[in-house]
């Protein structure tokens, strides 16, 4: 089970910094569509990488950091 919490955690880590990444070099032509995360997300629930639960958390904390930086 750790095993599938450790790809899990990775994964999630590559592809924040890739979209970190993707963000920094061009904020306008690596917009992703809404239509585009939801499929992905799909993906990961689908493949049991990550739980519905789990989408719920990180959205919970994408929305609190946001706020944050927009206060800043």
């Amino acid at each position: 089970m750790e095993n599938r919490e450790e790809k899990r955690e990775k994964l999630l880590m590559e592809l924040r910094e890739e979209l970190h990444m993707l963000e920094h070099q061009n904020k306008e032509r690596y917009k992703w569509s809404a239509s585009t995360l939801l499929g992905l997300i799909a993906l990961l629930i689908d493949k049991g990488i990550i739980t519905p639960e789990e989408v719920e958390m990180y959205k919970t904390k994408a929305e609190l950091q946001t706020f944050h930086t927009q206060k800043d």
